[in-house]
C-alpha cells in the first residue's frame, strides 16, 4: 500500500472509530434497577478494556445481587460477559491463570440463563460461541474434551458462519472464526477481512443511529473489529505494518483504555519491519 493511501486510510478509520458509543447513562425516567444496570454494564466494559480481572469478578457478583425484574436477561448477559472477558484477559498473562476454564464455564451458565429468558438472542448466541472457542483452545490435545465441546457448540457455529446480518458483535465472532478455522470449515482470511470491515461499518451505523441503543444493551464491537483487522494485517505472510497500525490506533481511538491493544498489540505491530517504499515516502 502506498504511503499516501494508508495515511488517508488512517484518517478515515479515525473518523469511524471516533463515533463514540452512547454513554451508558439511564434516561431520567428509568427506575433504580435500570439505572443501576446501566451503570454496571458500563463498569464491566471499562474493566474489560483495562484488563482488570479482579474487578470483573466483583462486577459479576454485584450484578448477581441486582433485582433486575424484566431486565434479568440483560443482567445475566453482562454477568456472562464479565466472566468471558475475565478469561480472555487472563490469556494475556504469563503464566496463564489457572481459573480460565472455570470462568468460561460460569460465563456459559450466565449466558444460558439469559437465552432462556430471551430465546434466539444473537448477542448471547455469539458470545456463547466465543466462550466455546476459548474452551476448545484451552482443551489443547485432550481429544475427548475437544470433541464434546465441538458437539455442544455445533449448531451455534453453523449459525454464525451462515450469518448475513449487521450486528457488529456477531460479525466480530464470525470474522475471528474465519481467520482461524481451515478453508474446509469456512475459513478464509480474505473473507475474514471483509466480515470485520462490515463489522466496523455496522458499529458506526449503530453508534450514529437516530435512536440510540438502550444504555444497558450491548453496543460494543467497533473497537473489537478494528483490533482483529490489525491482527490480520500484521500476520499476513507479508505483514502490512502501516495498515495494521492504522487499525490498532483506530481501535484505541474508540477504546483508549484497552490494555491489550495499547500495551501488547500496538508494540508488536510497531516492531514489524518498515517497508522501504513507505520509509522513503515518509515526510
Amino acid at each position: 500500500m502506498k504511503a499516501q493511501s494508508w495515511k488517508i486510510g488512517i484518517v478515515v478509520l479515525y473518523g469511524i472509530a471516533a463515533i463514540a458509543a452512547v454513554a451508558a447513562v439511564a434516561p431520567p425516567s428509568a427506575n433504580k434497577a435500570e439505572a443501576r444496570l446501566a451503570e454496571l454494564a458500563a463498569a464491566v466494559l471499562s474493566a474489560d478494556y483495562r484488563g482488570d480481572r479482579a474487578e470483573l469478578a466483583r462486577l459479576d457478583a454485584e450484578l448477581g445481587r441486582l433485582e433486575a425484574g424484566s431486565l434479568s436477561d440483560y443482567r445475566d448477559y453482562w454477568r456472562g460477559f464479565a466472566l468471558w472477558r475475565r478469561a480472555m484477559n487472563g490469556f494475556n498473562e504469563t503464566p496463564a491463570p489457572a481459573d480460565l476454564d472455570a470462568d468460561l464455564v460460569a460465563a456459559l451458565e450466565r449466558f444460558r440463563s439469559a437465552l432462556a429468558r430471551h430465546p434466539d438472542w444473537d448477542e448471547v448466541k455469539s458470545a456463547m460461541l466465543g466462550c466455546w472457542g476459548n474452551r476448545i483452545y484451552l482443551a489443547g490435545t485432550d481429544t475427548e474434551k475437544r470433541k464434546k465441546l465441538f458437539e455442544e457448540s455445533g449448531d451455534f457455529y453453523k449459525w454464525v458462519m451462515a450469518y448475513e446480518g449487521d450486528n457488529p458483535r456477531v460479525l466480530w465472532i464470525k470474522g475471528g472464526l474465519q481467520m482461524v478455522v481451515p478453508p474446509s470449515a469456512g475459513g478464509d482470511w480474505t473473507k475474514a477481512a471483509a466480515t470485520l470491515r462490515k463489522g466496523v461499518t455496522a458499529a458506526w451505523r449503530e453508534a450514529s443511529a437516530a435512536t440510540p441503543p438502550l444504555p444497558w444493551a450491548p453496543a460494543w464491537g467497533g473497537a473489537e473489529n478494528l483490533m482483529n483487522l490489525a491482527y490480520l494485517h500484521s500476520h499476513l505472510p507479508t505483514p502490512e505494518r502501516d495498515v495494521a497500525l492504522a487499525y490498532a490506533e483506530g481501535a484505541l481511538t474508540k477504546a483508549p483504555q484497552w490494555h491489550f491493544v495499547k500495551d501488547i498489540q500496538l508494540p508488536m505491530i510497531e516492531a514489524l519491519p518498515v517497508k522501504a517504499d513507505a520509509a522513503s515516502a515518509a515526510p
